[in-house]
């Protein structure tokens, strides 16, 4: 079992003039895991990850993917690396098929032959001409070209945001086939707001606000240290509650943080239950 991790990185810090990007941001990815980024617009989700990807310089701390620094990556790490970015850049005098294959031509494990399933899969003619393509069509062909030379790390940044619903479980599903495919642990982080996504695919939740980390765990350690408490009134300071709002018929719904949160301040009636990601994400955001 290979113990390095995937991703590693270490109190980035990145300011821009008065704003903080990134604040003192540290967390290690094991290989194989399958990592959901979320956070609100302006998070810094973006900036973490071309911070990971050494496309942008921290002003403090250090990252490392595929124990390679960031800032100097190299030939061979770049192989192993799927990238697609908010926004595809596409060579737009091209065709689908020639896009694919000119990118095709800077990995020696790339294969047409998985390039071709992924675009019948996705619904991808290969005579298309790309400055022809819809932004769904274009976020697609951007995926296969991700994926098409089976890397051992992924990095979506929002890539399912031009979708349509067949098509996000589609990109879903090629998720789970491509470690298969791949025939090795692949290692995933996804940046998304749309949170069923999330929870269907990712072993492992980040949390960023204001450029800081407020979480980052994985499934088993969330539903250990999280839960819903639903009352009839508002729970006080005394519990420590991270996030109370109103419901339907006078209830109070509640998210806590078990292993800091004061039992004894609860009534008798009140009930606690399993948190959904919707409910973790607005008592992070709010």
């Amino acid at each position: 079992m290979n113990d390095t991790p995937a991703i590693s990185v270490e109190h980035l810090s990145l300011r821009y003039g008065g704003v903080t990007a990134l604040d003192d941001v540290s967390f290690a990815v094991e290989p194989g895991s399958v990592v959901g980024l979320l956070g609100r617009n302006g998070a810094g989700k973006t900036t973490l990850l071309n911070c990971i990807l050494g496309l942008t310089a921290p002003q403090d701390g250090a990252a490392r993917i595929l124990n390679c620094a960031s800032l100097n990556l190299t030939d061979s790490v770049r192989e192993r690396l799927g990238y697609v970015p908010q926004t595809p850049e596409l060579f737009d005098w091209l065709t689908v098929q020639q896009n694919l294959e000119l990118i095709g031509r800077f990995y020696k494990n790339w294969s047409d032959e998985y390039a071709s399933a992924l675009c019948a899969r996705m619904s991808l003619s290969s005579h298309a001409n790309a400055r022809t393509l819809s932004p769904g069509e274009r976020q697609r062909l951007a995926i296969v070209q991700a994926l098409a030379h089976k890397p051992d790390l992924l990095i979506f940044d929002e890539p399912v945001a031009s979708l349509d619903p067949i098509a996000r479980r589609d990109f879903l599903r090629t998720l789970f086939d491509h470690t298969v495919e791949a025939g090795r642990d692949v290692t995933v982080v996804l940046s998304s707001h749309l949170l069923e996504d999330i929870e269907r695919v990712a072993t492992h939740l980040l949390f960023l606000r204001n450029g800081a980390v407020q979480c980052f765990a994985n499934h088993d350690e969330v539903s250990e240290n999280f839960q819903v408490v639903y009352s009839a009134y508002r729970l006080d300071r005394r519990t420590r509650a991270l996030h109370t709002g109103e419901v339907a018929n006078g209830q109070w719904r509640s998210v806590v943080d078990v292993r800091t949160f004061d039992r004894s301040a609860l009534h008798s009636d009140a009930k606690m239950s399993r948190v959904a990601l919707g409910d973790l994400f607005e008592a992070f955001n709010t």
